[in-house]
């Protein structure tokens, strides 16, 4: 298999870049795509690693948007990951994940929930392009909390689950901008998950099609056959190419995957694509 759906630790991940690419060389991967969210950070790193194990890395991306409430994600595929313009963009997106992350954090800490200060996970995270909700649970260990990364799941629902979200609610970037932004950077705009939107998945990957998207990620860990024929059809019926992977983020996936369980047996239609434009 080929997996074009991983994530490292430089996004929501565990893994170190390094890490990634010898797991991927247990499991006989030539070829893959780092896809972290909103950070191009990994690509070159990856890219020597994997480089030196004949193995393919594809550039690309996840970028976060929004669309009628919903959170959607857009992977990129074969991206110019030095595009100026995506650069500004995925900035934009990250000091807004910052913000809303380090002010749920502090929420945490007035309401007495943890105590462990908002400033001590940037300056854990600093290496990072932003900092997440699970960053917190990643400093605390990091600081001797007696924690493992399994743990999240449960830590999250003693946390922030306690609470209502308003993440989707100002962002910045609708699905049809991160679509357009992943094109101006000379990529290929894949609608990640369909199925985690239920019934409202086709009508938003048709909302799409007007601004340039490329594709859909049809085989995916929550994807059955019913469903890998219903994202198949919608691929077939508008011109498109089905792409595939596993969602990988280390000690943090919660489903059974592993990288190269989930993906496509060839790049093929995805160079072909990308010529034609």
């Amino acid at each position: 298999m080929i997996d074009l759906h991983i994530h490292s630790e430089l996004s929501d991940g565990t893994d170190p870049i390094a890490d990634i690419v010898e797991i991927a060389k247990e499991n006989g991967i030539q070829e893959l795509s780092l896809t972290d969210h909103d950070t191009v950070l990994g690509i070159e790193p990856i890219t020597t690693i994997a480089t030196q194990h004949d193995m393919t890395v594809i550039p690309a991306i996840e970028l976060t948007s929004v669309s009628n409430g919903h959170s959607i994600h857009i992977l990129g595929y074969l991206i110019d990951h030095n595009s100026r313009q995506l650069l500004d963009f995925i900035k934009i997106t990250n000091e807004y994940t910052t913000k809303y992350s380090l002010d749920m954090i502090s929420k945490l800490n007035r309401l007495g929930v943890v105590d462990y200060d908002a400033s001590r996970v940037e300056e854990l995270m600093s290496f990072k392009d932003s900092i997440y909700l699970s960053d917190l649970f990643k400093a605390m260990i990091q600081d001797g909390h007696p924690y493992k990364l399994k743990d999240w799941p449960a830590f999250y629902m003693r946390t922030y689950n306690r609470f209502s979200y308003n993440f989707p609610e100002k962002f910045p970037f609708t699905s049809a901008d991160a679509v357009e932004i992943i094109i101006e950077a000379k990529g290929i705009p894949v609608f990640a998950h369909p199925a985690r939107l239920g019934s409202e998945d086709l009508k938003e990957m048709d909302k799409l099609l007007a601004h340039g998207l490329g594709g859909v990620e049809v085989y995916y860990p929550y994807h059955d056959d019913k469903l890998n024929k219903r994202y198949n059809d919608f691929v077939t019926r508008n011109h498109l190419v089905g792409t595939g992977g596993s969602d990988w983020h280390g000690d943090f996936t919660t489903w059974e995957a592993a990288i190269g369980q989930y993906g496509i047996k060839d790049t093929k239609l995805l160079y072909q694509y990308a010529e034609a434009r």
